[in-house]
């Protein structure tokens, strides 16, 4: 029997200072009455704020000093009377109390400064390694567990990851703490501090576990995108905030479905940011809310709170009208899950990188995801359904799918390697986009592909040919390469016209391109029972940067020689994302609407106030295997018998219009005859 699926949930911020009253007044039924008329499931209340006060009666952490009643408890009443979940907050790497109490738990972030990032300006950070986590957080993260009827422990890391030079990291490390990845040193103690970090989470899971076993565990932001390895024991959910755009959590949500784990995604109602009381739109959080649930996710918004528990009523107005949305598509997507069909390789080691870039250095990171990121909007735009998996998924899994995408990934390791080449000569079919970095040369792959690699362009842009018009310019260094063997060239790549500061310059800075001078853009090699094409430029980053249709055109293209007859076909030039998923013998195919402008103030304040109605999109859907008769597909949430017709080994139908998501249930696809 499937567990209850908390789809919509509340997360009431409350980092509340030492000098305000809290909870005077506060009624715990009345709280959890009102947020279930929103259409709320579970409450996300908290435990410990960043200012490491409790809003309950602890006997273990430091209890806010003007607290009025016990908060949690209160909440807890409240929410069991009228059916909702509980799932309680802890801040967990920033508490001013424990460290004004324990100053040698403070972390450093050099000898001389205690800055870690995120709010730790208004907060203070603690040390992964201090006396904390074993006197302090996991005796009482246990506490609740064991003493508070709560569904979940839900730990916010708030931590930016930088090396600490407290006294506890010193001894335990051993030697000198590096100052930066020229240090030689650096790599042994960045291994070393992420391995901390690691074991705490671990312990702290255990520790919950051991308390209270019906209680679930989830740390925020661990195990998802920014860090693709599975999770330790005990953990139950993976979860992600915080950017209000449907752009984000598309991306996060598609990886989050190829972990098998539950998972959420949050966003604030909030126009510019957590700490703004203004509302966004509910345009915006209907967007974000659409690509959550379309892969599977379970929806968050998050609202700030009052010292006496109350939010204002524009935040009951925006859960009431999102949360109705989101509830009235509950049927098509709880207890789903994505259909395995195209594998994307989001690897962990290539994001790490030579020097261990992506831990701590946040500039690194943004860079080293971009390949990824450019799959994520390219398919995204493109009505292409995907799953992103780790490299150990990936191998775990490979064979349940027919197409495997590598985008400009490097450090691929032999494991993996070996793994793919044994994918295609069985059957599968593999796409391999070549990073502009040495890095990315892996010659298990180049041999796969039947390409021999003769160097990097010197210029980092360069054109490919179309059957029709003029050749495409893509920035990104290309990898000169031939096939040998049995790989054929099927894209050629035309070289610039070298002119000016030795082929550097031409006019505003791009030369026109020039000639075809032998060398490869696309080569296609049948292995075994499958095939592999491989692509001698970094399409989806230069994607990312750009948004190239052109680019996008060619790599669907290639796609379709892989992958002929997929599941599903969306043909449309609106920007649209698609997702196929399975729930039980039923599959459904959800259509996300990505059309609408965004206005960006900042990266982190997205706006969407009009997102545009798509009217009349043709769906196809493969016929095999399916018992699917006339009245037996529908629209959903209307429930809409669909009228279609078989042609070509589909079913064809058209969804009238579309604005922000809608769904097809065809009933009985996957069902035996």
């Amino acid at each position: 029997m499937n567990k209850r699926v908390f789809l919509c949930k509340s997360h009431p911020d409350f980092h509340i200072p030492a000098d305000v009253d809290v909870g005077e007044g506060f009624d715990g039924p009345a709280y959890a009455k009102r947020l279930k008329e929103c259409g709320v499931d579970a409450v996300a209340f908290f435990a410990k704020c960043h200012y490491g006060h409790c809003y309950y009666d602890t006997k273990i952490g430091y209890k806010h000093p003007r607290l009025k009643k016990d908060m949690l408890a209160e909440v807890v009443r409240g929410c069991r009377k009228h059916g909702l979940g509980v799932i309680a907050y802890f801040s967990v790497f920033l508490d001013t109390a424990a460290v004004e109490h324990h100053p040698a738990w403070r972390l450093k972030a050099s000898d001389t400064s205690t800055n870690a990032g995120f709010d730790s300006g208004n907060y203070l950070p603690v040390c992964v390694n201090s006396g904390y986590a074993g006197e302090l957080f996991i005796p009482q993260s246990a506490e609740v567990a064991k003493n508070y009827d709560v569904d979940e422990l839900f730990f916010d890391t708030m931590t930016g990851f930088n090396p600490c030079f407290c006294e506890a990291c010193k001894k335990s490390f051993g030697r000198p703490i590096p100052l930066s990845d020229k240090d030689g040193n650096w790599l042994e103690y960045v291994a070393w501090y992420a391995s901390c970090y690691a074991r705490f989470y671990a312990a702290t899971a255990e520790a919950v576990h051991r308390a209270n076993p019906a209680v679930g565990t989830a740390f925020n932001w661990e195990w998802g995108v920014r860090t693709p390895k599975s999770p330790p024991p005990h953990i139950t959910r993976i979860s992600a905030d915080l950017i209000p755009t449907g752009t984000v959590a598309s991306e996060l949500a598609h990886y989050f479905a190829g972990t098998g784990y539950p998972f959420d995604y949050m966003c604030g109602r909030f126009l510019s940011g957590l700490g703004d009381w203004t509302s966004n739109t509910p345009e915006t959080i209907k967007y974000t809310a659409s690509a959550t649930i379309a892969n599977g996710g379970s929806f968050y918004i998050i609202d700030r709170q009052l010292p006496d528990g109350r939010l204002e009523e524009r935040a009951y107005e925006m859960m009431r009208d999102v949360f109705g949305f989101v509830q009235e598509r509950r049927d098509v997507v709880e207890n789903t899950v994505h259909v395995p069909e195209t594998a994307v390789l989001h690897s962990y080691d290539a994001l790490m990188g030579d020097r261990l870039q992506f831990f701590p250095a946040y500039d690194a990171r943004k860079q080293r995801i971009e390949p990824f990121s450019g799959v994520s909007r390219m398919f995204m735009h493109g009505a292409h359904h995907y799953t992103a998996l780790s490299a150990e998924n990936l191998i775990k899994r490979m064979g349940e799918y027919r197409l495997a995408i590598l985008p400009e990934t490097e450090f691929l390791d032999a494991k993996t390697c070996v793994s793919l080449e044994r994918y295609v000569k069985e059957g599968g079919s593999l796409l391999v986009t070549q990073s502009a970095s040495p890095a990315g040369l892996c010659p298990e792959m180049l041999k796969l592909a039947g390409v021999e690699h003769e160097g990097f362009s010197e210029l980092d842009y360069g054109y490919f040919e179309r059957p029709a018009g003029e050749p495409i310019a893509v920035r990104g260094k290309f990898s000169r390469v031939r096939p040998v063997g049995d790989a054929r060239e099927i894209v050629r790549n035309i070289s610039p016209l070298s002119a000016g500061m030795g082929g550097k310059k031409f006019g505003h800075g791009f030369a026109p391109a020039d000639k075809y001078e032998g060398f490869a853009l696309a080569t296609e090699r049948r292995v075994g029972k499958g095939a592999v094409i491989y692509v001698a430029m970094p399409a989806f980053k230069h994607y990312w940067q750009h948004q190239n249709p052109f680019v996008a055109a060619l790599v669907f293209g290639l796609i379709d020689r892989l992958l002929p007859d997929p599941l599903v076909r969306v043909p449309t030039k609106a920007q649209m994302e698609m997702v196929a998923l399975r729930k039980g013998d039923d599959l459904i195919v959800h259509l996300v609407n990505h059309s609408g402008r965004e206005r960006l103030g900042g990266y982190w304040s997205p706006l969407t106030e009009y997102m545009p109605e798509i009217r009349d999109i043709p769906v196809a859907i493969r016929a095999w295997r399916t018992t699917a008769v006339a009245g037996e597909i529908f629209l959903m949430p209307s429930k809409q018998p669909v009228d279609y017709r078989a042609e070509d080994g589909y079913l064809k139908l058209t969804v009238p219009r579309l604005e922000f998501m809608e769904s097809i249930l065809a009933k009985g696809y996957y069902a035996k005859k």
